[in-house]
């Protein structure tokens, strides 16, 4: 760092720093502020210096005639350090009535008055926490409001890019029938869907989410995740693709893990077909003590020892021995206790090659959809989930894509591809 401008910052703020030296933290937040005021002068300095868009007295226009330059038009951005004015160069067609500040696109301004470097800060926190806590700890952070609306509507409008993006290269597909690249070498490849839902203006709606997860050649756990609000076809298509991307064509072995459910099993008959299909244990367990409940009471010691017990035969991978029992338990039983029963065995006798456990966990398969039970609590229940919440579906799909993208790991590849200016 040059030490000139540090000799000289000392000289001009020495005196009123010395003033909270013994403090650290007062010192800290004393020099927070000067550096924010000096940023802030610089910024200005900086873009009042420059043409900010300026391409000559007239530039081509998409009517085939040409836009002309008008003059300079003042614009106030919020930036992290505070509000700068920004005059940038204004172009009309007079042929078929078209604008544009040249500028705008090129430094990646939205319609907002926030500049890319505030907005994303407020993005980056609004994927973990709502738009009213975010303004909050925007504030905290970086000393600037930014009210819970603007915030929402950037999330929204950053989450609709990526929306975008994601149908655009998904239509790319289906037009190409390309198949995109591996960017992983994994030897065993975990896929597992499940579904959860939002509470929505017109009632609560599910969406589904995916997660992808393998060990990498350091033998650490990688994990990428699809959410979306769409049908099981299109789900499992992006679902498909996402895993492509993950190393599916590559990988040595394939594990679908679900719940069963119908929508599950169809997106594994299309996609994944090769893969070793499981339902996962936690699933299988919860059908055992829904019926258990129903026979005995919930809590009950009796419900307990009745579930343990055909739990214990699921583990061992003795699904025809327990069919058995439930068809010997049935007959014991009359109106909502056989029903309770039937529907047991049924899920059972539907699933019953999916619930190999004892040869699932001698292969070293996991057999818990852990991965995508925290997938739905951990990308969309953690953020759309929050006490109160109630959403429109541009802003709870928006919100969603966002989070997704900031999990994945993706984050600096959606900035730098300016997407306020989308």
């Amino acid at each position: 760092m040059n030490t000139k401008i540090l000799d000289e910052l000392e000289a001009c703020f020495g005196q009123e720093l010395s003033l909270v030296s013994e403090n650290l933290g007062s010192l800290e937040s004393a020099i927070a502020v000067k550096m924010r005021e000096l940023g802030q002068g610089l910024l200005q300095r900086v873009v009042s210096s420059k043409p900010n868009g300026y391409r000559g007295s007239s530039m081509a226009c998409d009517c085939g005639g040409a836009m002309r330059f008008v003059g300079h038009r003042s614009k106030n951005i919020h930036t992290v350090f505070g509000w700068v004015v920004l005059a940038r160069a204004y172009y009309h067609c007079p042929d078929c009535g078209a604008s544009c500040f040249p500028y705008d696109q090129a430094s990646g301004l939205g319609s907002e008055c926030l500049s890319p470097g505030l907005a994303r800060a407020c993005c980056v926190v609004a994927v973990d926490d709502s738009f009213s806590q975010t303004s909050g700890k925007i504030k905290e952070l970086f000393d600037q409001y930014v009210s819970e609306k603007t915030v929402e509507r950037v999330v929204h409008q950053v989450g609709s890019v990526v929306l975008r993006q994601q149908d655009e290269r998904f239509e790319t597909f289906l037009k190409s029938r390309q198949i995109p690249g591996s960017q992983s070498g994994a030897d065993r490849l975990y896929i597992a869907p499940d579904g959860t839902t939002v509470h929505e203006k017109d009632g609560w709606h599910e969406t589904k989410v995916g997660s992808i997860y393998w060990q990498d050649e350091h033998f650490q756990r990688r994990e990428r995740y699809v959410g979306r609000f769409d049908n099981s076809n299109t789900f499992g298509s992006c679902l498909w693709l996402e895993a492509c991307r993950c190393g599916l064509r590559e990988a040595k072995e394939l594990v679908y893990l679900g719940d069963g459910a119908g929508w599950v099993r169809t997106i594994h008959d299309q996609h994944f077909n090769r893969a070793v299909f499981i339902v996962d244990w936690y699933h299988a367990s919860e059908h055992i003590w829904d019926c258990g409940k129903v026979l005995f009471g919930e809590g009950t010691d009796t419900t307990k020892r009745w579930v343990e017990h055909r739990r214990a035969l699921l583990w061992d991978g003795w699904t025809r021995r327990l069919l058995n029992d439930l068809k010997k338990q049935r007959k014991k039983y009359h109106g909502r206790k056989r029903e309770a029963i039937d529907t047991l065995y049924r899920y059972i006798s539907v699933n019953e090659e999916q619930m190999r456990y004892d040869v699932f966990r001698a292969a070293g398969y996991d057999i818990g959809s852990g991965a995508v039970e925290g997938a739905c609590k951990h990308v969309v229940g953690k953020r759309l989930k929050q006490s109160g919440m109630i959403w429109t579906r541009a802003g709870s799909s928006a919100t969603l894509a966002l989070r997704i993208v900031w999990l994945n790991k993706e984050w600096e590849q959606l900035w730098s591809k300016k997407p306020l200016a989308a």
